[in-house]
């Protein structure tokens, strides 16, 4: 099968379980969200922005401080830690973040479940980085795949128009041909993962990114967070209150 008439499934319905979110197609710098820093380099605006809301509060006397993560209800429950990260390869915030994600994982690796959840935002012209994203969880190769995708993307200003494009791809990050056209094509449990994906964006509210979610239970973005260097703070922070998933 090839991958293009794949390509047409899988983001049709996508764009139908994520319609909710009302993001209109500009720029690729300007898909990723509403609720982050304009750029990749002002953690000082960010810092100021927060300054200023504490500055408010303190005018009106509040003695409440406020939380660097939103706390919600979930009936979702978990048998070992989880963190679950929200993102979009175009997105330019994820982007940034990802090399604090990588830094994080390596130092948690095997004491706390890390899951990526890609979205295209509404951007149909991205949805081949759900189906190459998923192909590579199959093959075990995420890893290697995730900072690969985020390359292509920003660096490269690449992305994916033929199945020899994709193919090619799974290949240099170490799958084998005969594999990579396997998981590319497996298209029963290529629909199964999005279709979980967007039921945990639908379920969360998820309409910017990069929103991280600790435990099914703590809920925060980059802004909320205080700027990228704290977000993963926030995540071991989150880890250590009571939630519904075992430690």
């Amino acid at each position: 099968m090839k991958i293009i008439s794949i390509f047409v499934l899988v983001l049709s319905l996508a764009a139908c379980q994520q319609s909710d979110e009302k993001v209109n197609k500009t720029e690729t710098s300007e898909s990723s969200r509403s609720t982050e820093p304009a750029s990749s380099n002002d953690k000082k605006s960010t810092d100021s922005h927060i300054g200023h809301n504490h500055s408010q509060q303190s005018e009106g006397f509040s003695l409440l401080t406020e939380l660097p993560y939103e706390t919600i209800e979930s009936d979702e429950a978990c048998d070992e830690p989880v963190v679950i990260e929200f993102f979009a390869y175009q997105c330019p915030h994820c982007y940034t973040l990802e090399s604090h994600a990588q830094s994080w994982k390596e130092t948690n690796a095997g004491k706390v479940k890390f899951k990526a959840i890609p979205t295209h935002l509404g951007h149909q012209e991205f949805g081949s980085f759900l189906i190459v994203h998923h192909a590579a969880d199959r093959l075990g190769l995420l890893d290697a795949a995730t900072p690969a995708l985020f390359h292509r993307i920003h660096e490269e200003k690449q992305r994916f128009n033929s199945q020899d494009e994709a193919l090619a791809f799974l290949v240099s990050i170490g799958a084998s041909e005969e594999d990579a056209k396997a998981a590319l094509e497996d298209q029963e449990n290529g629909k199964a993962a999005i279709n979980e994906d967007f039921r945990l964006l639908s379920k969360y509210k998820i309409s910017g990114v990069p929103t991280i979610l600790v435990n099914h239970r703590y809920k925060f973005d980059v802004t909320k967070a205080g700027g990228y260097d704290n977000v993963f703070k926030v995540v071991d922070e989150t880890l250590n209150l009571p939630s519904n998933c075992s430690k």
